[in-house]
C-alpha cells in the first residue's frame, strides 16, 4: 500500500481539501494504518493531479490562498480499482518497542518499564477514540451500506489491534514486575 492509495481511499468517499486530508491522518480514521504528515500529503496530491488521479476545485478566499477542493478522477477510481484487486500481504512489524526488548537489558528496568506504562496509555486512549469513531456505525449495524460496513469492520480491526497492544502492556508489566520482585 502506498500514500496514494490512502488518499484515493479518503477521497472514494468524497471531496475534501488538502488539509481536511491531512487531518485524517492525525486525527482520523487514516492514522491507524498509515502516517503521513502534511507536507507529503500535499506533495503525493500533486504527483495525483499530474497522474490524472484526482482533480481540485479552487475555492476563493479572502486574503488567503484558494481553497483547493480534491476529487477523484475516473481513472483515479480505476486506479484505486486496480490496487483493491490485488492480493495483499501481512505487514511487517515495525515497531521501536520490540528493537527496545530486544536492548532492555542494558538499562535500568524503569526506563523499558515506563515505556510500556506510555504506550499502553497511548493505544487506550486511541481504542477509546476508536470506539466513539465507530459508535455510529455500530449502533445502526443492520441499516448500514456496504461501504459504512467496509469502515465499521476496519475500524473493529482498529480497535482491536489497540486493545490487543493493551493486554500486552498489562501482561508486559506484570512479567517485568514479577521478576524484578523476586
Amino acid at each position: 500500500m502506498a500514500l496514494k492509495h490512502t488518499i484515493l481511499a479518503f477521497l472514494s468517499h468524497q471531496p475534501l481539501s488538502g488539509y481536511e486530508v491531512a487531518k485524517e491522518f492525525t486525527e482520523g480514521f487514516g492514522g491507524c494504518f498509515w502516517k503521513a504528515s502534511q507536507q507529503q500529503v500535499y506533495a503525493e496530491l500533486a504527483k495525483l493531479e499530474q497522474q490524472g488521479c484526482v482533480i481540485y476545485e479552487a475555492i476563493p478566499q479572502a486574503g488567503r490562498l484558494d481553497k483547493k477542493i480534491y476529487s477523484i478522477t475516473p481513472e483515479g477510481h480505476q486506479s484505486l480499482i486496480d490496487w483493491l484487486t490485488q492480493p495483499t500481504e501481512p505487514t511487517v512489524i515495525r515497531e521501536d518497542l520490540g528493537v527496545m526488548g530486544l536492548a532492555g537489558h542494558l538499562v535500568p528496568n524503569q526506563v523499558v518499564y515506563h515505556e510500556i506504562k506510555r504506550r499502553q496509555k497511548l493505544h487506550r486512549e486511541m481504542a477509546q477514540h476508536l470506539k466513539k469513531m465507530d459508535e455510529h456505525f455500530a449502533k445502526h449495524l443492520d441499516s448500514l451500506e456496504l461501504k459504512d460496513l467496509y469502515m465499521h469492520l476496519i475500524m473493529r480491526r482498529a480497535i482491536r489491534y489497540q486493545e490487543d497492544w493493551v493486554a500486552w502492556c498489562d501482561e508486559s508489566l506484570a512479567a517485568i514486575d514479577r521478576v524484578v520482585n523476586r
